[in-house]
């Protein structure tokens, strides 16, 4: 599970307000992460004719957050993403045959290039400046930041910067802040601009947001606030987010706990008209250090909708780089195999699918104890049970999730070197066995087993 405090996120400004001077000078964080996927089967079943059976694929990322410190008090900060989600494998050379001219087969090609489009052109998948801001420190007053920055608060149950190396996702936002600091006690202000627009017309999606955050050395806690709204003659939506964020260090003992709500109503951009919005989700973490071992225990929940055809949405959905589990809303499931296989599918029918990345309309638990064999290798084993918080009468019978059991080896050897590696069982319960695809059919009710391994270099 990734979690980013918010402490961490202060801790750049804080240390630069406090250093004496500085010159032009470049800092950098960031990583690389290769990662490897290996289950049998997501389709959960071997019944179904359209199962897929075994499925395996490797993946890169590539994360650069340089920064610009120009003087003591400015700074310019960047975030580069390189060959994000790109397949080992994908887009080959495709050489040619010097004395025929033809295409040469895929087992003499020589070269692997980034992804392009149909017409030659690169895509987004090769290089993206994905955020790009500017910061100004006053000495005892507080932070200025404006430009397109990451979001993140508390857990990262709700806005989640996304900068863990496990991380796929991550919160950004075209917005101006500013932090004060009165002691311990951090307030937050910010404006922001989510959606624009035509520029000549009234249509543009805004934002205010703002928290207050008590960080002291052994606890901390907090409240962010951000309503959204958008005020156009034939479409007119308000969304007010509330998130209640504490932690506390007691010893051996590590308590976090998060609470959110959502409020909202109007016109949505997807056609449904005149909704209103309700919804609420929480988490409580807990960890006791025990010299080598380690016990831990993580639950939460996630309000569902009872009806799905009204306009009252009361589903509430965690930020998808909030992980609990290997499978368990992390892998699209049930997968089937496409009829008719091409790239843009590659392979695969998602027509049938019951849940895909990311916690929503759940109540799940996930006890774990780890134990460190050296001091570069350690192994945990959890367990995740978990089922909806809500469904329409007539799927009553199909309310249960079902269980997860992982096994995690985490190896440090070298400093800014890691791999770690996680296998899983996953066992569906009625949410998924009891499901019938109108035209896929069903049987979703086999054991699912996997694997996933990262090797990752970060600074």
């Amino acid at each position: 599970m990734h979690r980013h405090s918010l402490r961490g996120a202060l801790a750049v400004p804080l240390l630069l307000l406090a250093s004496p001077a500085y010159a032009l000078e470049l800092v950098w964080e960031g990583h690389y992460r290769a990662e490897g996927h290996l289950y049998d089967s997501l389709s959960l079943s071997r019944d179904n004719t359209n199962a897929e059976g075994l499925s395996s694929w490797l993946d890169h990322k590539a994360r650069l957050r340089p920064g610009f410190l120009l003087s003591e008090r400015v700074g310019m900060f960047t975030q580069l993403d390189l060959l994000p989600s790109v397949m080992w494998g994908q887009s080959p050379g495709g050489g040619t045959d010097l004395t025929t001219g033809s295409s040469l087969p895929l087992v003499y090609d020589q070269s692997v290039n980034p992804p392009t489009t149909t017409e030659g052109g690169a895509t987004l998948q090769n290089l993206r400046v994905s955020r790009v801001w500017g910061e100004v420190w006053f000495p005892k007053v507080g932070t200025l930041r404006f430009g397109r920055m990451p979001v993140q608060w508390g857990s990262g149950l709700v806005f989640n910067a996304g900068n863990d190396p496990g991380d796929d996702y991550g919160d950004t936002e075209d917005r101006v802040s500013f932090t004060g600091l009165a002691g311990p006690v951090h307030i937050m202000g910010a404006v922001g601009l989510p959606y624009e627009g035509y520029v000549n017309e009234n249509d543009g999606l805004r934002a205010v947001s703002g928290s207050v955050a008590h960080l002291a050395e052994q606890a901390a806690v907090g409240f962010y606030s951000t309503y959204r709204w958008q005020s156009q003659e034939d479409q007119k939506v308000g969304l007010w987010i509330g998130d209640l964020w504490g932690k506390a260090e007691l010893g051996p003992v590590e308590v976090e706990t998060e609470l959110a709500s959502v409020f909202g109503r109007g016109d949505l951009d997807t056609g449904a008209n005149d909704v209103s919005i309700m919804a609420f989700g929480g988490q409580l973490t807990g960890g006791l250090e025990l010299d080598k071992l380690h016990l831990g225990l993580n639950l939460g929940f996630a309000t569902g909708d009872g009806d799905t055809e009204d306009k009252k949405l009361r589903a509430f959905a965690f930020d998808p780089d909030y992980d609990v589990g290997l499978m368990m809303f992390e892998q699209p499931m049930p997968v089937l195999a496409a009829s008719v296989a091409t790239d843009s599918n590659e392979g695969r029918n998602l027509s049938a699918l019951r849940t895909h990345n990311g916690l929503s309309n759940a109540l799940y638990l996930r006890p774990s104890v780890g134990y460190s064999l050296r001091p570069d290798l350690a192994v945990h084993l959890s367990f995740l049970a978990a089922q909806t918080a809500k469904l329409p009468e007539d799927q009553a019978a199909e309310k249960g999730y079902g269980s997860e059991l992982d096994l995690n080896v985490d190896y440090r050897p070298f400093d800014h070197f890691r791999v770690d590696w996680t296998g899983g069982l996953f066992f569906p319960g009625s949410y998924y066995s009891n499901y019938e695809h109108p035209t896929l059919g069903g049987d979703f009710g086999r054991m699912a087993v996997g694997s996933r391994v990262q090797a990752v270099v970060e600074f």
